[in-house]
Formats: C-alpha cells, structure tokens, sequence
C-alpha cells in the first residue's frame, strides 16, 4: 500500500489538506487508526478514507439545529459535503470545537461525508483473524481488537461504517423500500450463498432475498461460507456475494480460496462492498470475482443476481 501525504492550497484560503490516496491501497486490511475527542482509539478501513482535512480551515454551512446528528455542510473539491463529529455520532459529548484537528472525508459508494475527529494516530494492517465481533455489545461498533500504540496494546474499535451511513443519510433506508417495491419475483433452483457481518445489510439482504423468494444461506464471514461448500455440492450453488471487510476471514481470501480449489473455481463471486475504490475494484476483478456491487443498491444486487446466477 502507498500512502501520500501532501500540503496543497485550497482556491480561496491557505488551508492545509492532507491527502490520503486511497486509491493505491492494495489490502481490505489496512485501517487508518484515529482517536475520537475522548482519545478513545477507533479505525476505519483506508480504502474508504478519501482525504483528510484540516478541520479549523473549513468554510462550513452550520446546521439551524444545533442538536441534529450533522454539523452542516462544507464546499470540498467542488461536491457538497455533509459533515458529521464522530463523537456526536457515538453519543458522547462534545470537545470544544478547537480539540477537533481533522475532517476525514469517506466514500461510501457512492455516498460522501466528512467526519470530524480529533487526529490520525498510524496507518496499520489488522489480520481479519484478530477481530473480535463486537456487535452484540454495542450496536455501533462492528469489531474489537487490540493494536500496539506506543510500545502497549490498546484496544480499538472498528465502527459499523453501514449503520454511520444510513443514520446520516435516512433517504437510503427510505430508497430501499421503495426499491423492494419494484423487485419482480423470480424462481432459481440452486442456492445463494452470501457472506456479509454487517447485521443492517443482513436484514436488508434478508428482506430482498424473501422478496425474491430466494433459496439462500446467510454467513457472518468467509471461513463459514467456504466450510460451507467443502460440506456441500458446489452445483448446487448458483451464485456467491460476499462484502469484503469482514472478521475471521476477508471477501478476497474468500474469493482466492474458492478460485483456488478446482472444486469451487466455477462458482461466479458478485462483491457487494462500500470499499469500491479504484484499487479495491482492480483487487477483486483481478481474483476472479465477476462484478461489484455498491452497498445498499438494491436495484444493482436485483440485476446481478439475474445476470450471474448458474441455472
């Protein structure tokens, strides 16, 4: 993975922007590991990190309602942006304005947003092995690990980027629904299999895959969905989506295990991922895999199931 750092000037003041290329990030398991205002440690994966920016030199359109979950919205390389501070997000209370460095500006898909954290601490790699789900424990938090800061582990919270998106962004839900509505039902006879660990996109896979009246299985990674077809007949699956960010074992191991074994090569992998950057998108296709999907596009998972599913 290659990672820049540049100053550059914007077009109206001398703001410093730190630029992260996430588009040369080779690996779903490279984060970049920030502190909210409470120091607290947290990490995001960097192949949704578009940039970080100096949070004192933005010009931003504030919110009317101080209580509401955005900040506002700031101009950034000529797109809108709506900015939300992370720890209003978590719930915690706010630091004053000035403990807030850095404005990290994520892509999710096709959604962007800027989030409002204290500071950046490393760049790092963490082995899907080493996270633990934390899920059950806190809604907002996807996994728990530990990571070494200064010669001592620490732990660190990888957060649920999916719940992020919908709770800043509720007309996704709202496009959801209204795009189930349009599902025309259709009848294949081998089975889905799916490894996604996010439960949001779970239940609204679930609730596509019904409509469809799908024959599926639902895993939480990729280990169990390759076990899954080492103990079954691989004929009998027509298709594979697997998110690529997840515990134990990562979409793209998936994919090259199942490529690897001449008993499962034939199998057609559909990504769905909110990581679908440049460098991700090459990874993926270079595997094997036979399409990308964007998170939460409904009408794309409808469409590639009815393209790439072996009947």
């Amino acid at each position: 993975m290659t990672i820049q750092y540049n100053t550059k000037v914007s077009s109206n003041t001398e703001d410093e922007l730190i630029r992260l290329v996430s588009s040369n990030a080779d690996a779903s398991s490279q984060y970049v590991i920030f502190r909210n205002g409470s120091d607290d440690l947290y990490a995001i994966n960097v192949a949704k990190v578009e940039e970080l920016i100096v949070y004192k030199h933005l010009d931003i359109a504030r919110n009317s309602n101080p209580n509401a979950l955005t900040i506002g919205v700031t101009k950034f390389r000529d797109n809108m942006i709506t900015l939300v501070n992370f720890d209003r997000w978590l719930g915690k209370n706010l630091k004053e304005d000035k403990e807030y460095e850095l404005v990290m500006v994520c892509n999710y898909g096709s959604h962007m947003l800027g989030m409002v954290i204290k500071n950046v601490v490393k760049l790092m790699s963490i082995d899907p092995s080493d996270l633990t789900d934390n899920s059950d424990k806190d809604d907002k938090m996807s996994f728990i690990t530990e990571i070494m800061i200064d010669n001592k582990k620490q732990l660190c919270l990888i957060f649920d980027s999916d719940k992020l998106l919908i709770e800043v962004f509720p007309d996704i839900e709202e496009k959801k629904i209204n795009d189930m509505k349009k599902v025309q039902v259709e009848k294949f006879e081998k089975k889905l299999l799916v490894a996604e660990d996010s439960k949001i996109i779970q239940k609204t896979m679930k609730l596509l895959l019904d409509k469809m009246e799908m024959n599926y299985e639902m895993f939480s990674n990729g280990k169990d969905l390759l076990k899954y077809t080492h103990e079954n007949d691989p004929d009998e699956v027509g298709l594979i989506i697997t998110d690529i960010e997840m515990p134990v074992m990562d979409g793209i191991t998936l994919i090259k295990k199942l490529k690897e074994d001449k008993k499962t090569s034939f199998l057609p992998v559909v990504v769905n991922t909110n990581m679908a950057n440049s460098a991700v998108v090459t990874d993926v296709m270079k595997n094997g895999a036979v399409h990308i999907i964007k998170k939460l596009d409904l009408n794309d998972i409808k469409t590639a199931i009815q393209k790439f599913f072996r009947k």
